[in-house]
């Protein structure tokens, strides 16, 4: 009984230690965290709109897929918007910035966060992979199907396929949004 009582003991204490030495390396990192996520933030909105002046985010929450969206002007007149997406991955979701004309048509994808399979979903993080979306979206349908892509692209995508339609539907209803604030 006195060993069980000891080795109890030192567990705690250990457990005691262990919980103080994360916490003070939170407190430490937590903020250089944040500033590294603002700075990533940033980045990828000046990938998405490299001219114009991008207005203050507005939070949505009842609209499914989007969590919010920056308008975009240039001398006063709104030339498009980016908006903040989050769609159905293979491995959870995935958040993604796209930038759009206001007809709906998409400029530029930058994949911000995803948990899919490494060497399959993952190259969803590559500038090229979403090459395949850019001028889609206006008059062009955004492709959401392997028989919507040319044969490269679809050979391209096999093994990956949930992380493609996530891609293109959440980019679709980005989209359609779009299309309605300027209707």
């Amino acid at each position: 009984m006195k060993d069980v009582m000891s080795i109890g003991g030192r567990l705690a204490v250990i457990c005691a230690v262990a919980a103080v030495v994360l916490g003070l390396v939170n407190g430490v990192t937590a903020p250089r965290i944040a500033d590294l996520k603002a700075q990533k933030l940033q980045d990828a909105l000046r990938a998405v709109v490299p001219s114009g002046e991008i207005g203050q985010e507005i939070i949505l929450e009842d609209v499914p897929g989007i969590t919010g969206y920056y308008p975009v002007s240039q001398s006063g007149k709104t030339t498009g918007y980016v908006l903040n997406l989050v769609g159905a991955g293979y491995a959870g979701d995935l958040k993604i910035l796209s930038g759009y004309q206001t007809d709906g048509t998409v400029n530029a994808v930058v994949m911000m966060e995803n948990q899919e399979t490494p060497g399959l979903g993952k190259e969803a993080e590559k500038p090229y992979y979403m090459e395949k979306y850019l001028g889609t979206g206006g008059k062009t349908p955004v492709p959401v199907k392997k028989s919507q892509l040319a044969q490269g692209d679809a050979d391209a995508v096999s093994g990956a396929t949930i992380t493609f339609m996530a891609v293109g539907r959440s980019l679709e209803i980005g989209s359609d949004f779009v299309k309605s604030l300027e209707e």
